[in-house]
This record gives C-alpha cells, sequence and structure tokens, in this order.
C-alpha cells in the first residue's frame, strides 16, 4: 500500500522521494532534497549490500548497486530526531524519473543551519543532512533469475515436474542461488531429502518475503 493514496500501490511514479522501513510501513521522511543532489550510479565494485528486512537473495543474485548522495533539509530538531531513530534501516528512494530503489544509509553528516521560514525577519533553525546511500534498483531483483539449475531434467530430456515451482521460488529468494563467496548454486538435488535446518530456513525466507509484500 502507498504511503501518499491508501488507494494506490507502492509503484506509484513519486519523484525524488525517500522513505523509511519503521517496521511496520515505509514512511515518507519529513524533509525536503535540496542541492547539491546527486542522482543514483552504477558502482561495479560492491562486495555485499546487508539491508533489513529485504528479500533472502537480495546481495545474491548479482544485480547492480548505486550509490547516492542525498542533501535532505529537515525543518526543526524534532523531525531530524525522529528520522534518526530509523536511519540504520531500510530505505525506499523514488529518483526524478520514479525508479525505485531499495537501499541503507552508507555515511550521515549533520550539520545545523538556519533559514528563513515565513518572516524573513525571523530565523528558523534546521538541520541539513547530508546521506550518503547504497541502493539497489528494484528492477534488478525482480527480474527474473538468469541462474539456471542444472539438474532440473530428467534422463530422458524432459522437464522435471517440479522445476517451475522451483525457479519461482528462486526468483523469490526462497531457494538460493548463489554461495556465500558468490559461486552460482548448479544444482537443486530436486530429490534429495530435506534437513530440520533447511525447512526453518525456508519458512523465515517466507516469512520475511511476506512481511515485505504486506509492507509494500
Amino acid at each position: 500500500m502507498s504511503q501518499r493514496d491508501p488507494f494506490g500501490s507502492a509503484n506509484d511514479k513519486y519523484k525524488r522521494k525517500l522513505f523509511v522501513d519503521t517496521g511496520m510501513e515505509f514512511v515518507e521522511v519529513k524533509a525536503r532534497i535540496i542541492e547539491p543532489y546527486s542522482t543514483p550510479s552504477p558502482q561495479p565494485q560492491v562486495k555485499e549490500i546487508k539491508i533489513i528486512n529485504a528479500p533472502s537473495h537480495f546481495h545474491q543474485m548479482g544485480v547492480s548497486s548505486y550509490k547516492a548522495i542525498l542533501n535532505m533539509l529537515f525543518k526543526d530538531k524534532e523531525a531530524f530526531r525522529d528520522y534518526s531513530m530509523y536511519v540504520g534501516w531500510t530505505h525506499k528512494f523514488y529518483d526524478e524519473r520514479g525508479n525505485i530503489y531499495f537501499g541503507v544509509v552508507e555515511s550521515i553528516k549533520a550539520d545545523p543551519v538556519f533559514y528563513h521560514q515565513g518572516d524573513p525577519n525571523i530565523d528558523q533553525k534546521g538541520y541539513k543532512v547530508e546521506l550518503t546511500m547504497t541502493l539497489i534498483k528494484k528492477d534488478g531483483y525482480d527480474a527474473t533469475s538468469v541462474v539456471q539449475f542444472q539438474d532440473l531434467e530428467t534422463t530422458e530430456g524432459k522437464d522435471h515436474w517440479a522445476r517451475t515451482a522451483i525457479e519461482d521460488m528462486a526468483n523469490l529468494g526462497i531457494v538460493v542461488v548463489t554461495e556465500l563467496d558468490g559461486t552460482p548454486v548448479l544444482y537443486f538435488r530436486p530429490e534429495d531429502f530435506i534437513t530440520r535446518a533447511e525447512f526453518v530456513t525456508f519458512l523465515m525466507r517466507t516469512k520475511r518475503l511476506i512481511e515485505r509484500i504486506i509492507r509494500e
């Protein structure tokens, strides 16, 4: 569900808007994006991105990562304090074209500033906050995985009866398609027995996926 329109969707085309996950939903950061502004640019070398409550395959699919620098103007100390409670949580950012990115704050720099609000003779104390963010484009992990398990065919050359379900679960992040070092998992072993540990892991990944869908 949209944070701005109860009848909207999570993919509505907002422009230059930043949201933060509060644990229950994404809420818009109560600050204005000011110049200088750096649009998300691709970063070819990023080892791992740890994001709270993201899909289980978020940093394992080989998707492109982006970096952006956002200067946010908070109107007062209270607005900045409310945001700082969640600064380490997952963020959702809509760029100037309405593209959606998810990511984390890599570094934060806050400076008190004075600006005119209404009456030019009265200075209002606010906070200028520079956020350096590491992001992943939403389309990058929504796209179908290019990884193909090599043991989803029978000896007669036909597809395994569960192939579609297995690949769908891999695309959703329920089934991991790479090792921790980034090496692709080539064999799903569809006829092997599942262990208790693997069963619990599947349940937890499913829980995280459901929570993300509900929040959006």
